[in-house]
C-alpha cells in the first residue's frame, strides 16, 4: 500500500529543514525546536518520523553528504581500460573529491558525522557505512590501477587511498589552503611514481 502523501511531504520537509540548519550553522543548530520553527511541522509529527533529535541530525547528514562517484562514470566501459585511461580516471576521481570538499555540505557534514557517533556510539556502524560507500568505488578503481601495473602488485590500497585523500582533507579541515585540480594531479603523480605505496 502506498505511503500517505502527507506523511511523505512532512518527512521531506523535516529532512530539508534540518539539512538547511546543518549547512547554515552546523550540527549544534539541528534541534527539534529549530526544525519546528524552520518548517512549521508539529513537534509530535517530527517525533513520529524521528524518535530522537539524534535521528533528525542523522537524516540531515545523510541528506547533505555528496553521493559517491561510481567507477563507471570515471572509466570507459567495455574493453579493458588502458593504463593511461586509468591514470586519468584516478585524477578525475580526486578532482571530484576536491570539488565536493570545497562545498559547505562536506564542511558541515563531516563534523556532524563525528558528533553523531559521540552522541550515540551505536551509530558508529552508520558512520562506517557512509565511509564505505565512498571508499569502495575508490578502492575498486585503485585495484584496476594496480592490475594495470601502475602500482606494485602488493600495494596496500588503503594506504594508497590515504596518501591520495589525506592531503585534501588536511587542506580543507586544517590548513585552509585551496583544493585545486593541480594538487590532485600532483598527488596522483606522486603515488603512481613513488614505486612503494605500502
Amino acid at each position: 500500500m502506498p505511503e500517505d502523501p502527507r506523511v511523505v511531504r512532512s518527512r521531506a520537509a523535516v529532512v530539508t529543514g534540518a539539512a538547511e540548519l546543518l549547512l547554515e550553522d552546523g550540527p549544534g543548530a539541528v534541534t527539534v525546536d529549530a526544525v519546528v520553527q524552520r518548517t512549521g511541522v508539529a513537534r509530535s509529527t517530527i517525533y513520529r518520523h524521528f524518535p530522537t533529535s539524534t535521528d533528525v541530525l542523522r537524516a540531515a547528514v545523510d541528506a547533505v553528504l555528496p553521493v559517491a562517484v561510481p567507477l563507471e562514470e570515471l572509466v570507459p566501459q567495455g574493453a579493458a581500460a588502458a593504463p593511461q585511461q586509468l591514470r586519468a580516471a584516478l585524477g578525475r576521481r580526486l578532482h571530484v573529491t576536491a570539488d565536493q570538499l570545497s562545498t559547505a555540505a562536506w564542511t558541515r557534514a563531516l563534523p556532524a558525522l563525528l558528533e553523531l557517533v559521540a552522541r550515540d556510539p551505536s551509530l558508529e556502524e552508520h558512520r562506517a557505512q557512509i565511509v564505505a560507500r565512498h571508499r569502495e568505488p575508490l578502492e575498486e578503481l585503485l585495484r584496476a590501477v594496480r592490475d594495470a601495473g601502475l602500482l606494485p602488485a602488493d600495494a596496500d590500497l588503503a594506504v594508497v587511498a590515504a596518501r591520495l585523500l589525506g592531503p585534501l582533507f588536511y587542506r580543507r579541515l586544517i590548513s585552509g589552503e585551496p583544493l585545486t585540480h593541480e594538487l590532485c594531479d600532483h598527488l596522483v603523480d606522486a603515488v603512481l611514481t613513488s614505486g612503494d605505496p605500502r
